[in-house]
């Protein structure tokens, strides 16, 4: 077999391969033979009738599958021969058959990208510390207060005052039309609202909004006008005047329980108030460990990045840069950003998702070199584990679930997520690790 290799660029190869005529009459002989046990031909009872009279009849299939053995093993050979790292094949042209039964073809093919492995043992990395301080575990137990606080009505009734917390209803208007309507981008939230609570701060809602508020009782309405600030995300509405007329429906205040056993029995039965903080200082520990092993997850994943220049498959950035911009897109929508404001901002949500896209790609094959250098697998087990995973949260039989994903063809990306979590995990265990110094307490 002949083979003629030439690199092309953006990860591609071009293989011109002849399969000497002895090597395609031998496949030719296999095909055939097979033939001849199984045809059915008129006059002669399966797997009697004579070799040449098969071969006159089924001329046509008996090429074809000599043509698809012969391309396949000839293809394995080659990529074998010349050590190549293959993503997939993307064409196979110029089949040509020769007088002699010999094949010519020229196939192209998707590599991966050739870059040098850097050194990836003992990477230096720093992390947060893990000590839990008792001034945490303070701050936790504070928010677990503010989430039972109670809100009552202010006892006696008196007008709102900074720091309350109003109930309010509102209407706006931008020269005697609803701001959703002058400006669209801004939403609806703008314009109109009922029993809206708010802190009674500087800030709140818009700069200078709650301060109109203050000495207003419950039932009272309020007209003033409110300047949109010139941080406002909205083009065209930073210093627009919006009118709103404002009603007070409620002046609240912030009751928080005290911290007791009682409380502590309120958020996990039958726990004492020592037990609780027990409890806050084993939970804060668990996600300091977590934010450490991300640390030297994403400080190895860093400095691999900043180490390895290569060309990526062209194919590959396209195809992840488009399901990169689809999680981008629905986390958006979920946020409520309008249509509107992500096409205003279409040129650099792509230039985001190609570049994650690129990122995610360099770091996959940078990954999959190292589990093949440390020899690092994926067992049955580690598989089934994680098909289980997904049957659970689909809430499918597994056995359903295994045939769905082969059916989509995605075993083999699910056995790459596993591999390359495993290959960072390894070089993580390997990092070099600086714990950072604590932040100074606050006085």
């Amino acid at each position: 077999m002949n083979v003629d290799f030439q690199a092309l660029p953006n990860c591609l190869a071009s293989l011109n391969i002849e399969v000497e005529a002895n090597a395609v009459k031998a496949k030719w002989e296999d095909v055939a033979g097979q033939y001849l046990k199984f045809a059915k031909l008129p006059g002669f009872r399966a797997g009697k009738a004579p070799r040449n009279v098969v071969e006159k009849k089924f001329t046509k299939e008996i090429r074809q599958e000599v043509t698809k053995q012969v391309l396949n093993d000839a293809c394995r050979q080659a990529i074998t021969d010349k050590g190549l790292r293959v993503l997939s094949i993307s064409d196979v042209e110029d089949v040509q058959w020769g007088d002699d039964k010999s094949l010519k073809f020229r196939t192209t093919l998707v590599l991966q990208p050739h870059f040098d492995l850097p050194d990836y043992k003992g990477i230096p990395v720093t992390v947060p510390g893990g000590e839990v301080t008792e001034a945490e575990i303070d701050e936790a137990l504070e928010n677990l207060r503010d989430q039972q606080a109670d809100f009552p009505d202010v006892e006696p009734a008196r007008p709102l005052a900074m720091n309350d917390f109003a109930v309010v209803d509102y209407d706006g208007t931008i020269e005697g039309e609803p701001v959703h309507v002058k400006f669209p981008k801004a939403g609806k939230p703008l314009t109109h609202n009922t029993d809206f609570w708010l802190k009674m701060t500087e800030e709140a809602f818009f700069p200078g909004f709650c301060a109109q508020l203050v000495g207003a009782n419950v039932g009272d309405t309020r007209e003033f006008d409110i300047e949109v600030p010139s941080d406002f995300p909205v083009e065209g509405m930073p210093g627009t005047k919006i009118h709103y007329k404002v009603t007070v429906r409620g002046v609240k205040t912030r009751v928080l329980p005290e911290l007791n056993d009682a409380f502590a029995d309120n958020i996990s039965k039958g726990k004492s108030l020592p037990e609780l903080r027990i409890m806050a200082r084993e939970e804060l520990q668990k996600q300091k460990h977590a934010q450490i092993d991300t640390a030297k997850r994403n400080g190895v994943m860093s400095a691999l990045l900043s180490k390895v220049e290569c060309e990526l498959p062209t194919q590959l950035v396209r195809q992840q840069t488009q399901s990169v911009l689809s999680d981008i897109v629905r986390e958006n929508q979920a946020r409520g950003v309008t249509e509107e404001v992500m096409k205003e901002h279409e040129r650099e949500l792509v230039g985001t998702a190609a570049q994650t896209a690129r990122e995610r790609l360099k770091a996959t094959f940078i990954l999959v070199r190292i589990a093949e250098q440390e020899k690092i697998k994926i067992t049955e087990a580690e598989l089934r584990s994680r098909i289980n995973s997904l049957a659970r949260r689909y809430e499918m039989p597994f056995d359903k679930m295994l045939k769905e994903l082969k059916k989509r063809g995605a075993l083999d990306q699910i056995n790459e997520e596993l591999l390359t979590a495993k290959a960072l995990e390894f070089v993580a265990r390997e990092a070099t690790v600086t714990t950072a110094p604590a932040e100074p307490t606050a006085a």
